[in-house]
């Protein structure tokens, strides 16, 4: 995968996390059923993701997502990236992330991240990995 077909390719996951429209169910066909998400200290397996997926649908009214840097090797792609949003109560925030994906057959096996929340509530410093 060539780094202008990881950033496409991200862009699609994200997309999908992000929009309203698409159900959680839809954005884990993008995740391997063995997916595993290293975050901050804690471990999402897919049934997890799933409902972390869903948290963030019913928790943020949008988001966007701007991919600082994004590389690709092999089946392993990293990104750094900034996601702002704003949740259904009007508040905004602003996340930093730095990820590194492994791919299984085109899909996402792992991720390694860690966010920083830049702006927003103390309160949200879990959203990159809150699922209930």
């Amino acid at each position: 995968m060539t780094t202008a077909q990881a950033r496409h390719y991200l862009n699609e996951v994200f997309h999908s996390l992000f929009d309203p429209a698409i159900s959680a169910e839809a954005t884990a066909r993008y995740f391997t059923p063995g997916y595993q998400q290293h975050a901050d200290g804690k471990v999402l397996d897919h049934a997890m993701f799933v409902e972390h997926a869903r948290t963030l649908k019913s928790t943020l009214q949008y988001a966007t997502v701007t991919f600082g840097n994004v590389i690709a090797s092999g089946n392993t792609l990293a990104s750094w990236h900034i996601v702002d949003a704003v949740k259904h109560n009007g508040q905004a925030l602003r996340v930093k992330v730095v990820a590194i994906y492994q791919l299984e057959d085109g899909l996402i096996a792992r991720v390694d991240e860690l966010t920083h929340l830049m702006e927003g509530e103390a309160s949200d410093r879990d959203l990159g990995t809150r699922h209930t």
